[in-house]
């Protein structure tokens, strides 16, 4: 049980399978099985099975979401090339296919524990505090069919076709619940294959800017919580940062600097070569009805960006 004791009846400590089925399905259970090391005495109980129903929600609320996404997307005519991606969809596509490939070690190696750790760190942090957060400014805001949306969306493709069938195995039901919405190139998902993974000639160079972009994330967003808790700004999109940055971070510059604003989810970057490294104001100018950034410049309640998104 969950305090480490053998189950028996005397004790009334066991836990019928069907049970489990019947008040969280049986996909909670298989990602239950798969969460543990089997290698040693397993142990189970409502707290435990409540921890894996919490990560199986979040995988499930994050299917949803690119799903959502993904409606009005057509995977025949609208795919984005990956040398024609923007970098922060670059570097998606190279964790995702790093996912792949460590997942399907996992899957090799009877490491079923590995790859439920796996899944998560990815759905978590990789897609749900990272990605997927900054990315509804564009799949929200811009034209529909521009390339800056339809390239977000190639991503959001490429991941959910991916994981569905990586995971399969552990949630067969919730797969083929997704797959049938996503696709009809199959019956099932449980006929595809597994995913394969690839590596770019350019992924070395993108992993090393984003190592050092999240070292200056970090500083950014500890002054973001600072200026919220000193009442200088409410939400992020309030914020200009000012940058007075060292020459360790002209690959940042260089390469991810006219993101920059998005990738942070503040609404304007500025750079000095004088004051501290990171420093946040509230930004002087008018809030976007339509896309809630503070711009400069406003005309009937929108910003020059969402008219002429509008216009076309």
């Amino acid at each position: 049980d969950g305090k480490g004791q053998k189950m028996s009846k005397s004790l009334g400590n066991t836990m019928a399978p069907a049970d489990v089925v019947r008040l969280h399905g049986s996909d909670i259970l298989r990602l239950w099985v798969a969460s543990v090391d089997y290698t040693e005495d397993v142990r189970i109980s409502d707290e435990l099975i409540k921890q894996v129903k919490e990560s199986y929600r979040k995988i499930r609320n994050t299917y949803k979401f690119m799903l959502g996404n993904l409606k009005d997307f057509d995977s025949k005519t609208d795919l984005v090339k990956y040398e024609d991606m923007p970098i922060y969809d670059k570097y998606m596509m190279i964790k995702l296919n790093e996912f792949i490939e460590q997942s399907l070690k996992e899957y090799e190696n009877y490491n079923f524990q590995e790859v439920y750790k796996l899944v998560n760190n990815f759905v978590s942090f990789t897609l749900s505090t990272f990605y997927l957060d900054f990315t509804k400014d564009i799949l929200y805001i811009e034209k529909a069919d521009s390339l800056v949306r339809r390239s977000v969306q190639t991503v959001l493709y490429n991941i959910l076709s991916s994981e569905i069938r990586l995971l399969a195995p552990i949630l067969p039901y919730t797969s083929e619940e997704v797959y049938k919405l996503l696709s009809n190139e199959l019956e099932s998902v449980h006929l595809t294959e597994m995913p394969e993974y690839k590596h770019y000639d350019d992924e070395k160079e993108i992993i090393l800017v984003f190592a050092d972009f999240f070292e200056l994330k970090a500083k950014v967003y500890k002054e973001l919580e600072e200026a919220r808790n000193n009442k200088v700004i409410g939400s992020s999109l309030e914020a200009e940062v000012k940058l007075n940055l060292s020459d360790k971070y002209d690959n940042v510059k260089d390469l991810l600097g006219k993101y920059l604003h998005q990738l942070l989810i503040v609404s304007k970057i500025t750079y000095s070569k004088d004051g501290k490294e990171v420093k946040v104001v509230k930004h002087q100018g008018q809030k976007c009805e339509r896309c809630w950034n503070y711009v400069d410049h406003i005309e009937d309640g929108i910003c020059d960006r969402c008219r002429e998104v509008i216009s076309k």
